[in-house]
């Protein structure tokens, strides 16, 4: 299991120490880092859904080629 300790990560243990001194900057901190953490999640599964599609098309295009290559010319 990969652990990645960023900057999300970071707000949301720093909103834990500070809710008890400013309950307004941990809420802050809170929401920044959940948003922050979703928005990388969102461009990660962005990435990937464009890597399989460009995969896909990469075996479509094999495909073609291939059934061309065996088809007789008309």
């Amino acid at each position: 299991m990969y652990i990645k300790i960023s900057m999300p990560e970071i707000l949301i243990i720093f909103s834990l120490f500070m809710y008890s001194q400013s309950f307004n900057l941990a809420m802050t901190a809170f929401v920044l880092g959940i948003a922050g953490r979703l928005f990388g999640y969102l461009l990660e599964f962005q990435e990937k859904q464009a890597q399989s599609n460009l995969t896909k098309d990469s075996v479509e295009e094999v495909a073609t080629v291939i059934k061309d290559i065996f088809s007789p010319n008309e």
